[in-house]
């Protein structure tokens, strides 16, 4: 997979690259702070555990994902493609920060980057997002991305062991395009 730039202001330069193994202690470290997967389906977040989800990620035609770093190489987080299903030109976008760098556009830049190339590279049609209704912090990243909320899906997914509610977000490629 080749590298996705995106364009940042100055101070906050990053870009996107495929995973790595060695991504997996730093993306299970700020995974584990207080906070950060409270409003999110996260399960097992080990290091043990990431660098599986990783490696999978070379050989499955159903998700992809890319680290989101600095200029010295660092692990700002990851944004990538879930359950892509090019028969029916869709996936879901999914992403995630470490927290010393939230507050400075790296989500949404991410976002709207993986958006763009979905659409262009792999024809998709529809990337969608589904946010769980607690979440305001993400609810703002899929707004500012140009996602647009489709309604509220009751009881979509468990986490932790109870139902919880959904919005679901779409950004759906013009079909004149």
């Amino acid at each position: 997979m080749e590298p996705i730039l995106i364009a940042l202001p100055p101070a906050a330069q990053a870009s996107l690259r495929p995973l790595q193994a060695t991504d997996a202690a730093a993306w299970s470290a700020y995974l584990n702070q207080p906070g950060v997967i409270e409003h999110t389906s996260w399960g097992d977040i080990s290091p043990s555990a990431l660098a599986e989800l990783i490696h999978g990620y070379a050989g499955r035609g159903d998700a992809l994902r890319w680290a989101i770093v600095g200029a010295c190489g660092g692990l700002f987080g990851t944004v990538g493609l879930n359950d892509i299903s090019q028969a029916n030109g869709r996936a879901e976008l999914a992403y995630d920060l470490d927290p010393r760098h939230t507050g400075r556009g790296l989500a949404t830049h991410a976002a709207r980057a993986v958006i763009g190339w979905a659409h262009d590279a792999m024809d998709l049609q529809r990337i969608q997002a589904t946010v769980l209704d607690s979440n305001t912090p993400s609810i703002a990243v899929v707004e500012r991305a140009g996602m647009h909320c489709e309604g509220l899906m009751r009881q979509y997914r468990k986490v932790r062991g109870q139902a919880r509610d959904y919005w679901m977000y779409a950004a759906v490629r013009d079909a004149s395009q």
